[in-house]
């Protein structure tokens, strides 16, 4: 299975640090929120969802595993 995580976190550069933060929700004007899951993985609400590359190119995923919190593993999905 490919790494898609990246496609789903942002960075935010400030002057002495950097901070990666989740995609989703009311921050990037998106209809998933992500959240960290009992699993040890990252779950989404939602089983496609849009993620976008280091250049800002969206990317349709569909997530296939779903968690037993709700909602869906990212890292089962699959472009």
């Amino acid at each position: 299975m490919e790494n898609i995580l990246y496609l789903f976190h942002h960075i935010h550069h400030s002057k002495n640090k950097h901070e990666v933060h989740h995609c989703g929700g009311k921050h990037k004007n998106l209809d998933y929120t992500i959240k960290h899951c009992k699993c040890g993985k990252h779950r989404i609400n939602r089983q496609i969802a849009i993620g976008h590359d280091f250049n800002n190119k969206p990317i349709k995923i569909k997530f296939s595993e779903k968690c037993p919190n709700g909602g869906w593993h990212i890292e089962s999905g699959v472009k």
